[in-house]
C-alpha cells in the first residue's frame, strides 16, 4: 500500500478508513474485498464446467458452440478482471510516487464491470442446457389376450420386448409375441 506524505513532510502514524481520511486505503480496501468475490466467480464458473446435464447435449450444434464460447468467454473475463481488481488492491508502484486515486478508482470500476460481463457469460452459457427437446410419441399397445397398455416408448428394452413408460410413473416391459395392434395416440 502506498501511503502519501503530510504536508510537514511526515508520514502519517496511521492510516484510517473508518473516518474516510484516506481515500486511497478505503479503495485498496474495497478492491481487496472485490477480489474475494471475484475468486468466488471463478470458482462459480469452475463448478458449472464440471457439471454435465446428461449424455447428450440439447439443442442445435450452433446452441453447443455457442454455450462453449460463452463458458471459455468467462473464464477468460474473469481472469482479466482478478488481474485489473488485483493490481488495485495490491499496487506494485513506486512507494516514493503516490498512486492516483483516480486511475485506480477508474480500473477497480472497470475490473468489476468485467466481473459481471463474467457472470452473464456463465449464465448464458448455463441457460443452453434448457432447450426444448421432443418428447417420445405415446402409443396404445393392443395384446393378443384383449388387454392394452399406454405409455410412450423408452429406450433399452431387451431384444424381443418393448418398454413402455406410464402416466403413473411405471415402466412396463411389453413382449413383442404377444402384441397385437400398436397405434399412436395423442395422450395416455
Amino acid at each position: 500500500m502506498t501511503v502519501g506524505m503530510q504536508p510537514d513532510g511526515n508520514l502519517p502514524s496511521a492510516v484510517s478508513t473508518v473516518d474516510g481520511a484516506d481515500p486511497l486505503a478505503k479503495l485498496i480496501e474495497s478492491a481487496r474485498g472485490w477480489h474475494g468475490v471475484q475468486l468466488g466467480v471463478l470458482g462459480f464458473i469452475g463448478f458449472c464446467g464440471v457439471l454435465k446435464m446428461g449424455a447428450e447435449a440439447p439443442g442445435p450444434d450452433w446452441l453447443q458452440w455457442l454455450a462453449t464460447g460463452g463458458s471459455v468467454g468467462a473464464f477468460a473475463t474473469a481472469l482479466w478482471s482478478i488481474v485489473m481488481v488485483g493490481k488495485v488492491a495490491w499496487p506494485t508502484g513506486d512507494p516514493a510516487a503516490p498512486a492516483d486515486p483516480a486511475e485506480m478508482s477508474g480500473q477497480l470500476r472497470s475490473g468489476i464491470r468485467t466481473t459481471i460481463v463474467s457472470v452473464a457469460l456463465m449464465a448464458f452459457a448455463g441457460l443452453s442446457a434448457w432447450w426444448p427437446t421432443e418428447q417420445a410419441p405415446s402409443v396404445e399397445v393392443s395384446l393378443g389376450n384383449g388387454g392394452k397398455a399406454c405409455g410412450q416408448v423408452a429406450e433399452g428394452a431387451p431384444a424381443g420386448a418393448m418398454w413402455l413408460n406410464t402416466a403413473a410413473g411405471e415402466t412396463l416391459e411389453v413382449h413383442l409375441t404377444t402384441v397385437a395392434n400398436v397405434r399412436p395416440v395423442a395422450s395416455c
